[in-house]
């Protein structure tokens, strides 16, 4: 599955356990069919490595609001 362009939530929180997840040097992440969650490495069983940027949306310049999966590494998990 093509993740790249993808979006995730404003705040990167791994789904399990609430743990804050720092994007520099990528994340993981798992695809439910159009929804894409961020994971920390403890709960990556069936995750990809991504690498994301954050952007904001053209009605919103001056805020960032949404991260956006500009890689991913299949079977990073």
């Amino acid at each position: 599955m093509d993740l790249i362009g993808r979006t995730l939530p404003p705040s990167l929180t791994c789904r399990d356990c609430d743990a804050e997840l720092d994007p520099e040097g990528g994340i993981y992440v798992e695809a439910v069919g159009d929804t894409v969650r961020p994971v920390c490495s403890d709960h990556a069983t069936d995750a990809v490595g991504v690498e994301v940027e954050r952007r904001s949306r053209p009605e919103n310049e001056e805020e960032w609001d949404e991260w956006y999966v500009i890689t991913s590494v299949p079977n990073a998990g």
